[in-house]
């Protein structure tokens, strides 16, 4: 079975910050370690910043990441981790503290996360 290729983009604006946060509490920053990546195919960026575009007039740019960067995204706080300490919990990758959240709302604790996000 062959897996998906994918490309990892950071957005940019023109001041040259990066799209940082999560849906309903987006920001900017200009330290990329901050940054959200998103994936380019699967989030479906080029339709996104079309619409981001004509929309609101708001012109971003994908920055691709460097594939050799071992970093995860958080699916609940959009916080970038080392691949290690990311978790799966059957829906959703976690950083540390998400799963420490979450844990305490089930009591159950998410398995180590496998594979590439």
């Amino acid at each position: 079975m062959t897996e998906r290729h994918i490309i990892k983009v950071l957005l940019r604006g023109p001041d040259g910050r990066f799209l940082a946060g999560h849906q309903g509490a987006w920001t900017f920053t200009e330290d990329p370690q901050n940054a959200r990546i998103f994936d380019y195919i699967g989030d479906r960026i080029p339709e996104q910043l079309e619409a981001l575009e004509t929309r609101h007039g708001l012109i971003l740019t994908a920055v691709a990441v460097d594939p050799r960067e071992r970093y995860e995204t958080c699916d609940q706080c959009g916080v970038r981790i080392m691949s290690f300490r990311a978790y799966f919990d059957g829906t959703q990758y976690l950083c540390p503290d998400c799963r420490e959240k979450s844990e305490g709302r089930d009591g159950e604790p998410a398995p180590p996360r496998s594979g590439p996000h």
